[in-house]
Parts: structure tokens; C-alpha cells; sequence
């Protein structure tokens, strides 16, 4: 009896230290019933931006021996539209391990935006390059109000196109 359970538990023991999937995508929709698309990854801060129908959703994976793991537990969602021009939204949310993260996108099929350049009230600007009409970026230091305060430091949110023409604005 002993000679068959020393091998099982090895085996156990093994399929245990190789979870994981292959892919983002599919470590990703392992959490969900729908099919869900990725469209935009930090690998820096170990983020993904993806898309379950309308709801735009950012959370935090793991990468570990060349295997990706996702769960919900830090993952935030949002579903937007608007009434004037291109739905467009910006948050700021915080990531337990990675910290302060601003995130955002528009929504449009006729337009892709290359670039979205956060402007401050004080005067200062942040250009982040655009990955399918979304951005992944950092909260800045000399931002030091929170997290729920932030949208009282932005002047504007501008995306712009591949010729430099602005596809929408957030104010």
C-alpha cells in the first residue's frame, strides 16, 4: 500500500507546483463563464486590461515559472457610455503589491488612439502610449491627494490618433 501512495502523492504534490496556463487569456478566463478578451497588459506591474462584453475590467495576475494565474480578488470593472461625444473614462484605483495605477479608455471602433496624454492642474502632463483605445499607467508622485480625490487633479484627458489629431477629450 505504501508503494502507491508514495507515487501519487509525488504526483500531487508536482501537478500542484505546475498551475498556471500558458497564456494571459486563458489564466484570465478561467475566472469567467463569458468569453472575455484581453486588450492591454502591464508586464512591468503585472496588470491586465480586458474586455467581458461592455465591461471594461483591470486586475492584477501573477506570472511564475513561465505559467500566468488570475483571480478576481483584485480586479476592478467599470461599464461606460456618454451623451456627448466618444464614451470615454478615466479612474485610479489601488493594487495591493502594486500600488497606485491610472487606467482608462474610449470607446470606438471607428478611431485608434495612439496616445492619451493626461493633463494636471498644475501644470504637469503625462504621455502614455495607447494599446487597443486603452492605457495602463502610474499614479504620479507629485499627485498626493487619494485615490477618490483624483479626478479634482485632472485638467484634461486627450486621446489622440496616429496623425496626431484628437479622437476625444475628458474633462
Amino acid at each position: 500500500m505504501k508503494k502507491i501512495t508514495i507515487p501519487i502523492l509525488i504526483l500531487f504534490i508536482l501537478s500542484g507546483c505546475n498551475r498556471g496556463y500558458e497564456s494571459l487569456e486563458e489564466a484570465v478566463q478561467s475566472e469567467w463563464k463569458t468569453p472575455i478578451k484581453v486588450v492591454n497588459q502591464d508586464e512591468e506591474r503585472r496588470l491586465v486590461y480586458y474586455l467581458d462584453h461592455d465591461q471594461h475590467i483591470l486586475g492584477v495576475y501573477y506570472y511564475e515559472n513561465g505559467r500566468y494565474r488570475y483571480d478576481n480578488k483584485q480586479s476592478v470593472g467599470i461599464t461606460f457610455s456618454s451623451e456627448n461625444g466618444l464614451p470615454f473614462f478615466v479612474q485610479a484605483n489601488y493594487f495591493e503589491g502594486v500600488g497606485k495605477i491610472i487606467h482608462g479608455a474610449i470607446k470606438t471602433d471607428e478611431h485608434e488612439v495612439e496616445k492619451f496624454i493626461i493633463q494636471y492642474k498644475n501644470g504637469e502632463q503625462q504621455e502614455i502610449i495607447a494599446k487597443n483605445n486603452t492605457f495602463i499607467t502610474e499614479y504620479p508622485k507629485t499627485i498626493t491627494t487619494s485615490i477618490e480625490m483624483f479626478q479634482t487633479e485632472i485638467e484634461n484627458v486627450i486621446g489622440y490618433d496616429k496623425h496626431g489629431e484628437i479622437v476625444e477629450i475628458y474633462h
